[in-house]
């Protein structure tokens, strides 16, 4: 497929950035738009376009790319705290809600005929005994989990092909420690600094850890196809934090201690994708499992 001119909204963040350098990779030209809130600028390649805007600013971000001629977008670009989103509502509203419209007015504007838009599948589904097929019913306990829905059916109403990936619990390099979703980062960061860790609850909560590389493969894979609508992107495998705990003991050796705060409000016990969907209509399918995972930022960190 011939280089294609890219924006990436969030393309200074942690997952954002990662698909920067995939696209960069292969010859693509890459745009990003982020607000640094998050972001960081060392974390956009050299020689790639950092403009410094807030989506949530309509007109701001109509300036921002006017004239340019994308042939594709991608929207990694949101507010991610679960906990944040219930006390600080409508922030959360105008960022992922207007501003998934607003990057969406921005495709149409210059030409995009492909978006890709980065969603949750770990704070969208609810709780899940079983792992959650795309087709399951939507039961997001945060306003967080609520807003990305929205999201979602701006994007599938909108005239372009639009696809969603949702995405399970990401970790690997760059990521910041003081996002609640970064559990790996801030246990690696504790467990450098010979810090305890802090487990909320018994330690029996479940999430689907999904490296960030194999994120960005799905994110190229889904720009290249023809494919439109949601797709799990995750592992399908459950781990608990204790279980993450021993995986990384196993890695780094023991941490300093551990340290039991009580359960976070509007979490959810059991998160875990299934991602037969991808696999199945040829997309994507995970490889990197979490002991690799661990063992791959441990060298790096």
């Amino acid at each position: 497929m011939s280089p294609r001119h890219v924006l990436v909204t969030g393309g200074a963040g942690f997952v954002g950035s990662h698909i920067v350098d995939g696209l960069v990779a292969r010859g693509d030209t890459v745009v990003v738009v982020d607000d640094l809130s998050t972001g960081d600028r060392a974390n956009v390649p050299e020689g790639v376009d950092l403009r410094v805007v807030d989506i949530s600013d309509g007109r701001a971000l109509g300036r921002a790319v006017e004239g340019e001629g994308f042939d594709a977008v991608v929207h990694c670009a949101a507010k991610t705290k679960v906990v944040q989103s219930m006390e600080q509502p409508d922030l959360y509203r105008r960022v992922i809600v207007e501003g998934t419209r607003n990057v969406v007015d921005a495709a149409l504007a210059t030409g995009a005929r492909d978006l890709v838009n980065l969603s949750t599948g770990g704070a969208i589904y609810g709780e899940t005994p079983e792992c959650a097929s795309e087709e399951a019913e939507l039961h997001p306990p945060s306003n967080y989990g609520r807003f990305k829905a929205e999201g979602e059916e701006i994007v599938r109403r909108a005239a372009l092909r639009g696809i969603t990936l949702r995405l399970a619990n990401a970790y690997g390099p760059r990521q910041r420690q003081d996002l609640e979703g970064g559990v790996v980062a801030i246990f690696l960061g504790a467990w450098r600094r010979g810090e305890p860790l802090t487990i909320y609850g018994d330690g029996t909560a479940e999430r689907d850890y999904v490296y960030v590389s194999d994120i960005c493969d799905g994110v190229l894979a889904a720009l290249d196809s023809a494919a439109t609508g949601v797709y799990n992107i995750g592992t399908g495998v459950p781990t608990s934090v204790n279980a993450l705990v021993d995986a990384m003991s196993a890695v780094l050796g023991p941490p300093a201690g551990l340290h039991r705060a009580p359960p976070r409000e509007s979490e959810v016990q059991r998160s875990c994708l299934d991602v037969s969907k991808a696999a199945r209509d040829g997309l994507w399918r995970p490889r990197t499992d979490l002991r690799e995972g661990i063992e791959k930022i441990a060298r790096l960190a």
